[in-house]
């Protein structure tokens, strides 16, 4: 197995210096190298998640669609309680897919019983108050 979070550091530490595009580019060498199935290695889930969030920082919508249509097969490997809705929810908020984002966001409430509001920003709950 591999030590994903170790693998991540150089990536961490090029976001850190301000250098969104070496630390995506580094994300994806270090997915790349994730032997298939990806889902049978622990933590690889994390590469995606990092993916998006740095996508989105960099403003890069299309990169961050990219990486969250590679979440859903993780799903049922993690007992996923909404992160996958979760992270799609957002990159389609970000997108300005907001009806997208609200079925996402739905699905993950349902999944979490809830607790994923806890650590949801003000943006996305304030989706789910409105109607659509």
């Amino acid at each position: 197995m591999m030590d994903i979070l170790k693998e991540l550091g150089p990536a961490r530490e090029s976001y850190r210096a301000g250098d969104i595009s070496s630390a995506l580019e580094m994300v994806q060498a270090l997915w790349d190298r994730i032997p298939e199935p990806r889902t049978e290695e622990g933590d690889a889930y994390l590469v995606i998640e990092y993916a998006v969030a740095l996508a989105l920082k960099g403003g890069r919508l299309d990169v961050a669609q990219r990486w969250a249509s590679e979440a859903p097969p993780f799903a049922a490997k993690r007992h996923d309680l909404g992160e996958v809705e979760f992270l799609q929810g957002k990159v389609a908020f970000e997108s300005g897919d907001l009806q997208l984002a609200r079925e996402n966001f739905r699905l993950a409430q349902r999944k979490s019983e809830g607790r994923i509001l806890e650590g949801m920003a003000e943006k996305y709950r304030q989706l789910l108050r409105e109607e659509g």
